[in-house]
């Protein structure tokens, strides 16, 4: 499927790399009753929140503080009916291979025409020009899932129900999360998670080094929650054109990595706890979600 195919090679290539660089106990989240990772306060802020484009974090203020609630622009439109299309599609799936949908032709005879899910995605977001991405994207995954339990049954032909779903999908899509321990909300949502310990998270926009962060923090969340070491992050960037891409980024969640996440994370906490407004950058970028509480009145 395409969140397997060419993950399972880059975990073998990120082991190695694992093995020279050992992650620090201390900085594991289930070290949380200590520094560094014990949280400096009661705050308790958002994943999100480490990936705010504000640069001088004015938007966690007015967040926080000043109790706005964001404005959602295209991009985040755009964003959030991918992930729903992901969420939904693998959730239906794999209830029809568990109700007898259990073969490739089966699959794409029952759910490649039938569009249903994209529809009302679309509809409830509001999202009408971004209807025919979500239909590739929604088809794509039907195409892979198929193509994936055929395989699985060429190899395994005895092969039951519950090991066609446990093999062809992901375990966990949202995986719910209490993060508190670490300083973080306790109701988080990641993406994917994998019996390997992975942590998986899917973005529709360019590139950021906050991303590398923020699925840091849903890493030390995971390790204080369950008590299992994680050690390897994937993110997925979706691009949609004529086709459906997906741009793998694979890496171990290293110490510096989680340095730098729970820096960012004490900065957060102690802006809000001081309640001081840190004052609006030089040049706001426009698709803030709070550009408007920030510009009132600008066009």
């Amino acid at each position: 499927m395409f969140l397997y195919g060419d993950i399972e090679k880059r975990v073998r290539a990120l082991r190695r790399g694992l093995e020279v660089n050992q992650i620090s106990g201390e900085l594991r989240g289930y070290s949380w009753e200590r520094p560094p990772i014990e949280p400096i306060n009661d705050v308790k802020i958002s994943v999100s929140d480490i990936n705010g484009i504000c640069p001088t974090k004015r938007d966690v203020y007015v967040k926080y503080i000043l109790k706005e609630k964001p404005k959602l622009n295209q991009y985040m439109l755009r964003g959030l009916a991918y992930h729903k299309v992901i969420r939904d599609t693998i959730a239906s799936l794999k209830k029809a291979v568990y109700h007898g949908c259990d073969t490739g032709e089966r699959i794409v005879e029952e759910f490649f025409f039938n569009t249903t899910i994209p529809e009302k995605i679309c509809k409830r977001l509001g999202v009408d020009l971004e209807c025919s991405d979500c239909f590739k994207l929604y088809r794509y995954i039907v195409l892979q899932v198929s193509a994936k339990v055929d395989e699985i049954l060429s190899k395994y032909p005895d092969i039951d129900v519950e090991n066609i779903v446990g093999l062809a999908l992901p375990p966990f899509v949202e995986r719910k999360i209490d993060g508190s321990l670490v300083g973080l909300s306790k109701f988080l949502s990641l993406d994917v998670y994998t019996p390997h310990s992975i942590v998986m998270d899917f973005k529709s926009g360019y590139e950021r080094d906050e991303h590398l962060l923020s699925l840091t923090g849903y890493a030390l969340a995971l390790e204080a929650d369950d008590e299992v070491d994680v050690n390897f992050g994937f993110l997925i960037y979706i691009r949609i054109n004529k086709n459906v891409h997906f741009n793998v980024k694979g890496f171990v969640v290293s110490d510096e990595l989680r340095r730098e996440f729970l820096e960012m994370r004490d900065e957060i906490a102690e802006l809000v706890d001081s309640g001081i407004d840190p004052g609006k950058p030089t040049e706001c970028p426009k698709y803030c979600s709070y550009y408007g509480v920030c510009n009132e009145g600008d066009n």
